[in-house]
């Protein structure tokens, strides 16, 4: 049980969020209006933070959204760590594929690659490519930061004309969802 654990964290945290993100997905048209930094709360990705940023407080919002990005980042880079690396480690290729992930001139790019856009392949290179947790997080919380300050920005921008799109969004979402089912 106690190998388990080390192993077993990346993908609970991981489908935790992505279950989150999927629930915040479903209510996008309650709680845009409602409840934004909730949305927020629960999908951080760039599509929500725009249509939404504008009408919560900044801050809160910035550490909701830096905070859940991070989360997930980080249960990515564990899964592909813990998980992916030691089934790359026993396939055919797969330990050439571990030795480039490994190089420095690999990962050096990568590292700063989180500082503008942190994605899931970026962190399954990195966890795969064995670059220590704290590595990592050096350059993958600036980098959630960052975007989230930039999207957030993003919003307020364009805050009065995404107003009018949340209130057609709850009026009209309804009957969509009803229609598709």
């Amino acid at each position: 049980m106690a190998r388990l654990v080390p192993s077993l964290w990346p993908a609970v945290l991981t489908g935790t969020l992505i279950g989150l993100g999927v629930l915040g997905l479903a209510l996008v048209p309650s709680l845009s209006r409602r409840a934004p930094l909730l949305l927020i709360a629960l999908r951080p990705t760039w599509g929500v933070l725009v249509l939404v940023g504008g009408s919560v407080p900044f801050l809160p919002a910035l550490l909701l959204a830096a905070t859940m990005r991070t989360l997930l980042d980080v249960g990515y880079f564990g899964l592909a760590r813990n998980n992916v690396r030691s089934v790359l480690l026993r396939s055919v290729g797969g330990n050439r594929l571990v030795a480039s992930l490994a190089r420095t001139n690999t990962q050096t790019p990568l590292l700063w690659f989180c500082l503008l856009n942190t994605n899931v392949a970026v962190d399954a290179a990195l966890g795969a490519g064995g670059v220590p947790m704290r590595r990592f997080l050096r350059f993958l919380i600036p980098g959630s930061v960052l975007s989230s300050v930039l999207y957030l920005c993003a919003a307020r921008a364009v805050s009065p004309w995404m107003l009018a799109g949340v209130d057609w969004l709850d009026a009209h979402m309804t009957w969509f969802v009803v229609g598709m089912s």
